[in-house]
């Protein structure tokens, strides 16, 4: 043993430095998993070096002759970051996940002749038919570790709970019993770790230690801010603080509007989110090397930038609106101040907050009725997702929920593409889904109780978090009695003011097919695809959006101010305008895109052309939520009555909701001769997380 400990101190040497030490706890793991082959989980501070345990318990028992360690990790980004890092170790790591699908057989090759020290998979992996028959199979018996990174995402009752997490649950009964098995997590409370014990097994070694934060200086604006105020102080706070950070955003929107704002103000940052690649931004790993290397002043990013990302220099972390709990707070935060001796993190709020937070809960989980009617459906026969999504009028991405959950609560099963019933009687626990719910609103009021807090904040944040030894920090807000003496200039307001009431145009992406399954639809190819479009904002963007819905919601016709700014964001989109605009006709509001499509026709001297007949009533789309009850929603309501032939087309409606009624009659006007078809919405509808 005491060979082994000298072996493991010597790479712990050679990788951080000749005066690197185990830190209290680090070799208490390592010697639980390689001498003893325990089932441990450590739940230990962000930075603590959780992930040293798991890398030198590997290269340990790989020199024991072990077979490969498989570490079930939740995103993308932070299995970029831990490949870097194993590689740093001395480790072969390797990932397969979606993104690498042309390395997939020769990473399973070399994982077959045990070439691969580390193996790096998602948990939605394991539920792939081709990995569990061509390499699980294979491997089963003879994975020398299992690592279970963010832990916590197994337990429902965890901030982050990943419903595919809960296979793990299946393959821990396909392990030899002698497997070593690591969890690891930095934001478990007391009843997230009595949750993930029972899931990993009786016997679990449990490890745990203080979460407080020496390095970070914690600051909150405790008064709720407007957004004009919120950005000019984010503007001051840039100027001041030195190094690079990230500044975290509720909604895809917020990244991109908080971003295009810094970069006016003489900044450069970025946004990141989810798909940032789709909105025409550079790729999620060149911004992370970006942020790495130093060279962006901020990522201005989602949730989607946060568990393991490691830079051991990041200076700040700012959140620029109400984060929705503790300990999701508490993993963010915990990206700043690892190698430096001091970080900023500093949090600012507005009213609509909470709103857009609420809503985040209320959609976490499907509701009964929903649940209720997949179930049925696949009574019936058994269905592919496509097929399901005919039947159930709910979103893809809830789908997906529905279909995650029941599968792993054994209702349903999955053979090739198709889904089909297991137990038709059978219900999802629904009342642990309420319960569940129920915390997620408890933790939103310990957030605004953070937000309140009079005494020491990291304090605050150690006792939600269930630290068993909560301590002062003396270097935050409340410990120091420091106040901010920020003051922003009324010419700032005026123009951050002025930079939110324009908005910030949007691209809309067209579509490329048909939905599959569609009545009149012969062909998914056959669709004539229009050239991408144009959305003046969002809906819910406190700017032109809110002018939008006003208008609507009050009968009224556009303002002279909505036809002025889409005029100029038109122009400055489509340096060559098209040749005429056409505007999307409605049966219950029949003047009101006409008008605008008029004013809009005289401002960029188009001829306007009422080309389209709305032809029969059919439900709002806002009703519908997959594309093919949307798509379904609209097909042949609508009629080409004027000739179009050889116009390129301007193809205007106040608001794209699916895209799909924009689809469908750009699809139409191309039928009939058009050239090419242009759409401009005025709002979005968009929210993403």
């Amino acid at each position: 043993m005491v060979n082994m400990r000298q072996q493991a101190e010597q790479w712990l040497k050679q990788t951080i430095g000749d005066n690197a030490t185990f830190r209290c706890g680090q070799w208490e793991a390592i010697e639980a998993l390689v001498a003893k082959y325990e089932r441990v989980l450590v739940v230990q501070r962000t930075g603590w070096g959780k992930s040293l345990v798991y890398f030198l318990a590997t290269r340990l028992l790989r020199q024991q002759g072990a077979g490969v360690t498989i570490l079930i990790s939740p995103l993308l980004s932070l299995m970029r970051n831990q490949i870097e890092s194993a590689q740093a170790w001395g480790l072969n790591a390797k990932s397969i996940n979606s993104t690498n699908y042309d390395q997939h057989r020769a990473i399973e090759q070399s994982l077959l002749r045990n070439e691969v020290d580390l193996l790096l998979i998602s948990p939605e992996r394991l539920a792939n038919d081709r990995f569990q028959n061509d390499v699980w199979s294979q491997l089963q018996h003879q994975i020398g570790m299992l690592v279970i990174d963010e832990a916590h995402c197994i337990s429902d009752w965890g901030h982050d709970f990943r419903p595919n997490y809960r296979r793990i649950m299946r393959i821990l009964n396909d392990l030899p019993s002698q497997t070593p098995i690591i969890g690891t997590t930095a934001t478990a409370n007391d009843r997230v770790v009595k949750d993930v014990a029972e899931i990993l097994g009786t016997g679990l070694n449990i490890q745990r230690g203080s979460l407080t934060r020496e390095s970070l200086l914690l600051y909150v604006y405790a008064e709720p801010m407007e957004h004009s105020t919120r950005l000019t102080l984010l503007s001051h706070i840039l100027g001041s603080v030195k190094g690079s950070g990230i500044i975290y955003c509720t909604t895809t929107r917020d990244c991109q509007l908080v971003a295009e704002w810094l970069n006016a103000e003489g900044f450069n940052v970025k946004p990141y989110f989810a798909n940032v690649e789709e909105a025409g931004y550079e790729d999620r790993p060149t911004l992370e090397n970006q942020l790495m290397n130093n060279e962006v002043k901020a990522l201005v990013s989602s949730v989607a930038l946060g568990m393991g990302f490691d830079k051991s220099d990041l200076h700040f972390v700012i959140h620029y609106q109400l984060p929705s709990n503790i300990i999701g707070y508490y993993q963010q935060i915990g990206r700043a101040g690892r190698g430096i001796d001091k970080a900023h993190i500093i949090l600012m709020h507005g009213a609509g907050d909470e709103e857009i937070l609420e809503y985040f809960i209320e959609s976490a989980f499907p509701s009964p009725k929903q649940v209720s009617a997949v179930i049925d459906t696949l009574t019936v026969e058994p269905k592919s997702r496509n097929d399901i999504q005919r039947d159930v009028n709910v979103r893809y991405s809830t789908l997906e929920k529905i279909l995650t959950h029941l599968e792993v609560e054994n209702i349903i099963q999955k053979d090739g593409s198709t889904y089909e019933i297991i137990d038709p009687n059978a219900q999802p626990d629904y009342e642990r889904w309420r319960e569940v719910t129920d915390l997620r609103y408890e933790e939103l009021r310990h957030m605004q109780g953070y937000v309140n807090e009079t005494d020491c904040l990291m304090e605050y944040i150690a006792r939600a978090l269930d630290d068993p030894n909560p301590k002062r920090c003396g270097r935050c807000k409340n410990c120091t009695g420091v106040e901010s003496n920020f003051e922003p200039a009324p010419q700032q307001i005026v123009k951050a003011q002025s930079f939110l009431r324009q908005g910030k145009p949007l691209v809309i992406s067209p579509r490329k097919r048909w939905i599959k399954g569609l009545p009149t639809v012969q062909k998914i190819t056959d669709l004539q695809v229009n050239e991408g479009g144009l959305a003046l904002s969002t809906l819910y963007d406190g700017g032109y959006g809110s002018q939008v819905q006003s208008a609507r919601d009050k009968g009224q016709v556009f303002s002279d101010d909505l036809i002025e700014a889409s005029a100029t964001a038109i122009r400055d989109y489509w340096q060559t305008l098209p040749d005429v605009i056409v505007p999307v006709p409605s049966l219950r509001r029949p003047k009101l895109v006409p008008q605008f499509a008029q004013g809009l026709a005289q401002k960029l001297n188009l001829p306007l052309l009422m080309a389209l007949k709305h032809q029969d009533q059919h439900l709002s789309q806002a009703e519908f939520f997959n594309s093919f009850q949307q798509a379904n929603n609209v097909m042949g309501q609508f009629s080409v009555i004027q000739s179009v032939q050889k116009q390129t087309i301007l193809l205007v409606d106040d608001i794209a909701d699916s895209r799909w009624t924009l689809t469908v009659l750009g699809h139409l006007l191309q039928v009939r001769g058009a050239k090419a078809v242009y759409p401009f919405a005025i709002a979005t509808t968009n929210i993403s997380s």
